[in-house]
Order: C-alpha cells, then sequence, then structure tokens
C-alpha cells in the first residue's frame, strides 16, 4: 500500500461516520478488492458563524474601557467575571457573546490577545 493511500484511507476512517460516502471498485484481477475512493463530502467551511460587526464593536469597547480593568494576559470572561466581583457593571452583552461564541478566540480574547507582555 503506498503511502498516498494510507494517508487517504486514515482520512477516509476519521470523517467516515457522516461526512464522507465510499464505493467499492474492482480492479479486474480479483473478484473482492477492497480499494475506497471518496466520491462526495458533506463538510462545508459554512458552519463558521458570521460575527456581526455591531457586536464586535462592543467587544473593542470593552477592551478599551480601563474602568474595568486591565485586559492583556487576561480572557474576555475572566475579566467580565472580575468586574462582576468588583461591581463595576460591565455590559451584559459581552457575556452573551462570549457564551453565544466559545470557541472563537476572536471573542472570547481581548484584541490585545497576540501581543505578548
Amino acid at each position: 500500500m503506498s503511502k498516498s493511500t494510507k494517508r487517504q484511507r486514515k482520512l477516509e476512517d476519521m470523517f467516515a461516520d457522516s461526512s464522507t460516502k465510499r464505493i467499492k471498485e474492482n480492479d479486474g484481477n480479483t473478484p473482492n478488492s477492497d480499494k475506497h475512493t471518496v466520491v462526495h463530502t458533506t463538510r462545508t467551511a459554512s458552519t463558521v458563524k458570521k460575527i456581526p460587526e455591531d457586536d464586535l464593536e462592543i467587544l473593542r469597547q470593552f477592551d478599551l474601557d480601563m474602568s474595568f480593568g486591565p485586559c492583556t494576559g487576561i480572557s474576555r470572561l475572566d475579566r467580565y467575571e472580575r468586574a462582576v466581583r468588583h461591581e463595576l457593571d460591565p455590559p451584559v452583552r459581552v457575556l452573551e457573546l462570549i457564551n453565544l461564541y466559545p470557541n472563537d478566540r476572536q471573542i472570547t480574547h481581548s484584541i490585545w490577545r497576540d501581543y505578548t507582555l
């Protein structure tokens, strides 16, 4: 089995549950050949949610408002919770957005996320 065939089979096995359909091909020499070919994949890039610009602006304003404390080296959720503990009344929409997009670094981390301390 060639390296590319092993790689293809590994990828097929990873996505075989619902995202890939396989067909069996007969090479003519053996009646029960087990060659697999990907013929259709249902995975799409459209599963990424588009974040409205207004919501991103709310998050930027939260990051830039020093009345809630420093925002470097801390996630937005940690900063939000710290502001609540100190009764600083942070915008509720920030928490809603963090909960709505929990795996999106653009939402969960501040605008300074790519800069080191």
